[in-house]
């Protein structure tokens, strides 16, 4: 099942935030680079930051200034990254819905090709993926290992036809969610991401994927300990393959 599309969209650009002030720049240069040579594209960039103490807010501020569609939301409560998704969700405009990392591990170039397979394929979800085709994935070994070891487990359990089910770089239309559970989806952490999948496969949604060449981020601290994540990802798995 494939959901109807018009020929321009409305695309808005979700990325939650603690203390990625020296990132967003960065990032916020590469999206309005990459989405102003896109003329068939409106777009909006919302930061969804978690009360961060470093000065992401202020940085925010700043860069209102220069970027007209940039939007900052911040949170003191609830707090978590896949709350700060469904929030960013709730608080677009866009009938496109982009989630991405802030700390530059998420090269906003490929957010054009994610748009493509869903205005020119027809596709309904879009995940950019580090284990196909065309990708690469700059991490340490273990890292490396780690998460394909991780999602190959998580997919075969539930069935998600999709390679990288944890990587939350991924593009959506709105309309998806209709058919979908959000309130069961978007909590935790990143096990959001392959929540959404499995839930929109069940559905029989179209869902396709691109490769991109993930790096490690290279500014500030990153919030993931990977042996808990890990944990906590597996049991997720569980219970939604249990449907509890």
């Amino acid at each position: 099942m494939s959901i109807c599309h018009h020929a321009s969209h409305t695309v808005s650009i979700i990325i939650p935030t603690y203390h990625e002030a020296c990132n967003l720049p960065l990032i916020l240069h590469g999206i309005t680079s990459c989405l102003e040579a896109n003329p068939t594209s409106e777009f909006e960039i919302i930061i969804v930051d978690d009360n961060s103490q470093d000065n992401t807010r202020e940085v925010c501020q700043s860069l209102a200034l220069l970027y007209h569609n940039l939007k900052l939301i911040v949170r003191t409560h609830p707090r978590g990254l896949a709350t700060a998704i469904k929030k960013g969700i709730d608080e677009a405009k866009g009938d496109i819905i982009v989630t991405m990392d802030a700390d530059l591990s998420h090269d906003p170039s490929v957010i054009t090709k994610l748009l493509d397979k869903i205005t020119k394929n027809g596709a309904d979800i879009v995940v950019a993926s580090r284990f196909i085709e065309n990708h690469e994935m700059q991490a340490g070994f273990h890292r490396i290992w780690g998460s394909k070891m991780l999602n190959t487990f998580i997919r075969l359990l539930l069935n998600i036809p999709v390679r990288d089910v944890t990587g939350g770089f991924q593009a959506f239309r709105k309309s998806v969610l209709i058919y979908l559970n959000e309130d069961s989806i978007f909590r935790g952490y990143g096990d959001y991401s392959f929540a959404l999948l499995y839930e929109a496969s069940r559905k029989e949604l179209k869902i396709e994927e691109v490769g991109f060449k993930y790096v490690s981020r290279k500014n500030g601290l990153s919030k993931t300990r990977f042996l808990k994540t890990g944990f906590q990802y597996a049991l997720r798995s569980f219970r939604l393959k249990l449907g509890w």
